[in-house]
């Protein structure tokens, strides 16, 4: 195996992110339902497997979107993976001092290189530099038809802590689009 060297992610280092931020493919989802009464209110998720296997792209890496993430580079929380010049995983986070938490804005490691424990020694490197900076909280969001993700944090540590039913827009839970919040404490 190629050695791999995670190192803090610095600015240059954008211009490869397309490479690894492509997108996943599930064969299953979590189905989100909500109940609610007076007495109670229910939130479920329940894993279902799909008919056949689903690819979903990413598309989401305009300039717009590249200039807020040099944003978040810059306040030192985030890293990368390479094999030589080659970015094969990243890890770009910020704290959010009010609540002494670091959100994990993208977590992504090359298909190629998956299942190699490069996504662990990148969260390895943030839960330290978490804890270095007195954080209490890492939290990484996902989608309801993310599986591969929310077994990926699982294994990471994490839990699902949280569920926002109108997160991406007022039609989530219908398009099976829910956010999840994965989410580790220190």
């Amino acid at each position: 195996m190629a050695e791999v060297a995670i190192r803090p992610f610095t600015s240059p280092d954008l211009t490869q992110l397309s490479t690894v931020i492509i997108g996943y493919v599930t064969q299953e989802k979590y189905v989100v339902e909500k109940r609610e009464s007076e007495a109670e209110t229910a939130v479920t998720l329940k894993l279902v497997t799909l008919p056949a296997p689903k690819t979903y792209r990413y598309d989401h890496l305009d300039q717009a979107e590249m200039d807020r993430l040099a944003g978040i580079v810059v306040e030192g929380f985030s890293f990368s993976a390479f094999v030589g010049a080659q970015l094969v995983g990243v890890a770009l986070a910020s704290p959010e001092q009010w609540n002494r938490s670091l959100r994990v804005w993208e977590f992504h490691v090359a298909d190629e290189w998956r299942g190699q424990g490069i996504g662990r020694r990148l969260m390895d490197k943030v839960v330290e530099t978490a804890v270095s900076h007195q954080l209490r909280v890492i939290v990484c969001e996902t989608q309801s038809r993310n599986v591969p993700a929310i077994r990926a944090y699982r294994r990471l540590g994490f839990v699902l802590d949280a569920v926002d039913l109108s997160f991406y827009s007022n039609e989530d839970v219908a398009k099976d689009d829910v956010a999840v919040f994965m989410k580790r404490k220190l």
